[in-house]
C-alpha cells in the first residue's frame, strides 16, 4: 500500500532531501583536502561513502512503496549516518588543522543522526498499530 504523504510532509521530505545532499556535497568537498592528509585516505573514502549514502538511501527512502519498505531505508540511512559521525569525530580529533571545516559538518551529522533516530521511532510505532 503507497505511502499517504500530506503536503507538510512532502515538504519536510524535500527539506531532508536537500539536506542530505548537502550534506554529501561538504562532505565530498572536504574529503579531497583530506586524502592530502598522510594516512587518511581510508578514512576520506569511508566519510564520502558514508555521507554520500545518507543522501542516497535517503532519496530510495522517500520513494519507498510501503512503510515496511520505507522502515528499512529509514534503517539504512541512520547506520550511515551514525559511520559518517564517527569518521568526523575521528578527523575532528586527529586532524586539529581542519576542525574550523569538520566542525559545522560534524554538527550537522549529528543533528541528522537525531532527526533520522526521531523518525525511526516513530515509523516503528507506526508498524506496530498496523499489526
Amino acid at each position: 500500500m503507497p505511502l499517504a504523504i500530506s503536503d507538510v510532509m512532502r515538504h519536510d521530505i524535500e527539506r531532508f532531501e536537500k539536506r542530505t545532499k548537502s550534506y554529501a556535497v561538504a562532505t565530498i568537498r572536504l574529503c579531497t583536502d583530506l586524502e592530502d592528509v598522510p594516512g587518511f585516505r581510508f578514512v576520506s573514502d569511508q566519510l564520502a561513502r558514508s555521507a554520500g549514502s545518507v543522501a542516497s538511501n535517503h532519496l530510495a527512502m522517500r520513494r519507498a512503496r510501503s512503510t515496511r519498505e520505507f522502515a528499512a531505508k529509514l534503517q539504512i540511512v541512520n547506520e550511515e549516518v551514525d559511520e559518517s559521525v564517527l569518521w568526523y569525530e575521528i578527523v575532528d580529533e586527529i586532524c586539529t588543522e581542519l576542525r574550523p571545516r569538520v566542525s559545522p559538518l560534524l554538527s550537522e551529522g549529528l543533528e541528522l543522526r537525531a532527526m533520522f533516530a526521531r523518525a525511526r521511532a516513530t515509523t516503528r510505532k507506526r508498524l506496530e498499530k498496523a499489526g
